[in-house]
């Protein structure tokens, strides 16, 4: 006798499945979001010109060169970004160079923070590394 169907494990399935959407829905909102959020975000696809790394580590290192005597945490947070969102698009080489000049930044960011007086020091040997990654 052959057997046929397996309508009542398929709808089994559609129930458990609809009860993880739903603990995984109130997990979302718990966590603070909300599905208006996702709803409304406006969602570039493509950018039309990935911005040049090697011109924004060239900007990135003249801004820390200039504000020498003057810099703080800030202006290391807002270089850090701005080459973060440079090296996304780079490719693998220059994202492994721009990984180990992430972490001298944010060691140098501490630094600044913290009032270290290895900053300058820090700041010299980063200078370095981003002429040896942009050549």
């Amino acid at each position: 006798m052959a057997r046929s169907g397996g309508g009542g494990l398929a709808f089994l399935a559609l129930i458990v499945s609809l009860v993880a959407l739903f603990f995984s829905w109130k997990a979302y909102e718990r966590s603070g979001g909300r599905i208006g959020d996702v709803l409304d975000t406006e969602v570039e696809v493509g950018d039309e010109s990935p911005p040049d790394w090697r011109a924004a580590l060239d900007e990135a290192r003249e801004t820390l060169d200039k504000a020498r005597e003057n810099l703080e945490g800030d202006d290391v947070a807002r270089v850090r970004e701005k080459l973060a969102r440079s090296f996304r698009n780079a490719g693998e080489g220059a994202k492994r160079g721009w990984r180990e000049l992430d972490s001298d930044l944010e060691r140098l960011q501490g630094q600044l923070e913290k009032g270290g007086s290895r900053a300058k020091e820090t700041l010299d040997e980063t200078l370095d590394k981003m002429r040896r990654i942009g050549s």
